[in-house]
This record gives structure tokens, sequence and C-alpha cells, in this order.
């Protein structure tokens, strides 16, 4: 009984649910939309007509949906159909704008063909409808044919979308309209979605500065991306192509080639500001000899006017202006002149050009030239009239303590801390036998030892000096006597010099000083004589 009762009951609520259904489904197919759509639809019959609802495609008639073929899931119906029409209808999308308003509207082809489109609007919905004179017969290809160009737009298509590169095309109106893989992501890069969101379609425009060129010329603009989250800079080289009424652009990763760019710039920038804060005068003449670079030292060294300089002068002329500043040292004849400067840049493109100018003013310059890439070469001038001044001074100063040393009765030596003899004067030749012409610069202490053992009795005085000049340093003066074979009874004296040279001094005792460097008496009355 109770089991009877159960599937009776099932059984009516069943029946219910079945009638409700019908009454929806009875009230859907009766609703005002309804009836307009199967009358737009029914006086459509045999013609292309799309019926959208908004932006979804509502129904079609047959021949309307073999046209549209498989939609793309990631686009409207409405941005499919005009994606489809772009090529013969490109500003359909504003002519259609105020198709609410105007309720029916009829839009002819921008390629002057056969054709048009009509649009109507009803009740919430659009009827759009491809007019044609005559429907075509279907024709006939070759099978072998129809391969070929499948494969081949199927070629493309892989191209354009798998391709690095970022292609996205805009059409007459500038709304974006198709973009590859690469150009996706990186919206999806710059522009996340939450993990449920769907994707947009068109995506995000990232170049929205990219021009549309006016011919068929194509038209190249550089573009900066600044990635999220700090993560960098990018720098795009956008190439942009009209194409009929459409534009097709292409973007290129520069940033490597922008990087190097600006490491040039600021590598120049810093050679220039090194130039310019030398003290050595540069001129680089290019390969067909023209001033290309200079620096403000060239200017206060050679007193050139600039404008003369950046004006780019000939090697020639450069060389003139500065021999007539007496700026260069003065030749004998101009013919000698003329071969001189042809010298100077033949030794310069060689690398060995290396002078030393004595100019009439008194100053000294350095010259060197170089070779530089590309047949180019640069001239370095210095001014080293000071050094040379100096170098005088410190000459003079030399051969004046050389001539005091070579005028004392005394025998003086210096070694290095090394050992090595560093100077010797004339008393010293004289007591030791040593050439007086010879070099000092391959003797040292061993072999000086040597030859004053074998010149003397045995003494602690030469194994005292052995033991300091052993230990390279002294801060103690000290001296010793010795004997010569010739029975001479010298004074050693030892007396330590600054940077741990050392001199050694060899005095005669008492009147043991004339027999071992005789002096000339002073005549007195010859004197005189050749003085009064």
């Amino acid at each position: 009984m109770l089991l009877g009762s159960l599937s009776a009951l099932g059984a009516a609520l069943l029946g219910a649910a079945f009638g409700l259904a019908a009454i929806t489904l009875w009230l859907r197919l009766t609703s005002p939309e309804a009836s307009v759509a199967r009358t737009l639809m029914r006086e459509a019959e045999g013609t292309v007509t799309f019926l959208f609802d908004d932006e979804r495609l509502a129904d079609a008639t047959p021949r309307a949906r073999d046209l549209i073929g498989e939609r793309d899931k990631e686009r409207s119906d409405w941005e499919t159909l005009l994606q489809l029409l772009s090529g013969r209808f490109p500003h359909l999308r504003s002519q259609l704008g105020d198709l609410a308003e105007v309720g029916k509207k009829t839009i002819k082809p921008q390629d002057n063909q056969a054709g048009w489109i009509d649009a109507e609007y009803w009740s919430g919905l659009a009827r759009i409808t491809l007019v044609q004179d005559q429907d075509h017969p279907d024709e006939t290809i070759d099978p072998l044919t129809a391969t070929a160009i499948e494969h081949e737009l199927e070629t493309l298509r892989s191209i354009g979308e798998d391709s690095p590169q970022l292609i996205w095309k805009r059409d007459a109106e500038g709304v974006l309209v198709w973009a590859n893989s690469s150009y996706i992501e990186l919206t999806e890069l710059l522009f996340p979605l939450d993990p449920d969101a769907i994707r947009p379609w068109p995506p995000q425009d990232i170049f929205t500065d990219a021009p549309r060129p006016a011919g068929t010329a194509p038209v190249i603009d550089m573009f900066r991306i600044e990635l999220p989250d700090e993560g960098g800079t990018i720098w795009y080289e956008v190439t942009s192509l009209r194409r009929g009424l459409d534009t097709i652009h292409f973007a290129i990763d520069a940033t490597a080639v922008v990087q190097a760019r600006d490491a040039q710039r600021n590598f120049v920038q810093t050679l220039t500001k090194t130039f310019a804060q030398l003290s050595v005068g540069l001129a680089i003449f290019d390969v067909e000899r023209r001033l290309v670079l200079f620096n403000p030292a060239l200017v206060d060294l050679t007193h050139l006017q600039p404008d003369f300089l950046v004006g780019r002068p000939t090697l020639m002329s450069f060389l003139d202006r500065l021999r007539d500043g007496q700026m260069i040292p003065e030749p004998k004849d101009y013919t000698s002149w003329r071969d001189q400067i042809s010298e100077l840049e033949s030794a310069a493109e060689a690398g060995s050009y290396h002078e030393t100018w004595l100019l009439p003013t008194g100053q000294t310059f350095r010259v060197t030239g170089k070779p530089h890439p590309d047949g180019a070469i640069a001239f370095l001038i210095e001014d080293i009239s000071d050094e040379i001044s100096l170098t005088r001074k410190f000459r003079s100063q030399i051969d004046i303590s050389t001539a005091v040393l070579d005028n004392l009765t005394s025998a003086v030596a210096v070694f290095s801390s090394s050992g090595n003899m560093i100077m010797a004067n004339n008393a010293y030749r004289s007591l030791w036998g040593t050439d007086p012409e010879g070099s000092l610069a391959n003797r040292d202490f061993s072999d000086e030892l040597d030859v004053w053992e074998q010149a003397s009795a045995p003494s602690p005085v030469w194994v005292k000096l052995q033991d300091t000049i052993g230990r390279r340093t002294s801060d103690v003066a000290w001296n010793g006597t010795i004997w010569l074979d010739s029975h001479v009874e010298l004074t050693c004296y030892y007396a330590p010099l600054p940077d741990g040279t050392h001199q050694i001094t060899f005095e005669a005792v008492h009147s043991d000083l004339d027999r071992i460097n005789p002096v000339q008496p002073l005549d007195m009355k010859t004197s005189m004589n050749s003085t009064g």
C-alpha cells in the first residue's frame, strides 16, 4: 500500500515538472522577442543573414552559418563577424554604431565590387544581411590545388601565430582586430587577470601610440614598456605597414640594442670629459687627414683659434698654422719642411712618430703620433718645458756634486743597499787602480772588496765592512786603520746614507797623503803674473 502511494506521488511530481517545462517553453516561444526573431529569420530565408542579440549570435540562415564557419571561442560572435567582413567593409563597426537609433541602414563595400549590407534593428535584435547581385554557382577545384592552398594557409597562420615577434593588426578605424600569441602573452604579463576571469577580446592595446602609415612605406618607431613589479624595462622597435585599409604592426625586442647605445653614449661622454680634463693636447685626423676631434688643452698649448679647429682643417693646414705661430721647430727651408711633414704623417701611420720639439719661444713639446682605426691618426702634444728645465737642473746639480767629489783628496765610494757601486771619485780610482773611464753599472761591493784585500794587508776592517754591507742597512758610523802593501797607512771611514746606501772613504794618515794622491803646489809667482 505504502509503495503504491509513493509511486503515485512520484508520477504526479514528474508530470507536474513536464507540465512546467512545457509552459516555460510555450511562454518563451510565444514571447514578443521570439516572435520578432522568427519573423525576421522567416523573411531572410535563402539569404546570408545573421541575427544578433547585442554581441551574441541569436540565429543565422544556413548560408550565413556556412560563411561564418567555426567561431573563435576567445572572440564574441559580433567581433568574429566584423573580422570576417573587414576586408570589404572596414568601417562596419562605426557604421553600425547608431543602428538602434536609425533603425535601418544600407552599407556599401569599400572595394567597389558588387554587393552591400542591409542592417535592421527590431525590438533589441539586429539583422545583418549580406546581399549579392547574383548567386555564384559552386566551382569545382582540383583536389591537389585545394590541398596546396590549405597547406599554404596553415603555414602562414602558424608563422604569424608562433612568431617570437609581437604581431598585431588594426582595422581602418584603429581598432585592434588580431594579435598573435606573443602579443597576447605580453598583455597577460602587463595586465594580469584573476584566475577565474575570461580573457577579453580584443586584448588590451599595448602600443596605443603606434603610428598608422599614410602610404605604403613602413614607419619605424621605438617604444618603451615598463614591466610590473620592478621587472625592468623592455624596448621595442615597432614597424608599421599599411595593407589596404588595415595596419599591421611588428614589434622586435630592441632592449639589448638600446642598452648598447646607452653604454656607447656614456662611454663617449666619459671619454669626452676625460679628454677635456687632460693637460695633453689631443688632435685626431680622419683618413682624409681632416681634424675630427680635439680637446681644450690643444687650444691652450698651440694658441690656435677654436673656430679654426672647429672648421676641420687638414693636417697640412694645421701644421702650417702652427708654423706661422712659431709653435713648431723652424726648418731651414720650405722644401725640407714639406718633406718633414710627409715623413711625420707616414711615421704617425706606423705608430713610430715620437719627437721633442724645441720651439723658438723657448718651450719644449713632446709630440707623439699614433694610428687609429679606419686609417685615422692621432697626435698627442705635451708641454715638457718644466720637465726639461727640472732635468737640466738635476743634471747640473749632479755634475757639480761629481766635480766636488773629484776635487776631494779623500777616496770616496758609494754603494747601494744591495751592494752595487753607484758613485766613485777620481781619488778612489787613483788609489785602487780602477779604470777612470770604466762603467760602474756592473761593479759591486764584493768585486771592490777583492781589490782592496789584494792591495793591502789582512785587516779586521774588511770583515766588518763585509758584515755591514751584508746587513743592507746601518745607522752607525765607524772607522778603522788598514795598511797597503806599499806600507802606507789609511783610515777607512764608513758612514750610512739615506735609503740604505753606504759611503766608504779612505784617507791617508799624516804625510802619506801626498804620496797617495799628490797635489801640485800653487806657484804664487806664476799666479800673480797671470792675474797681474
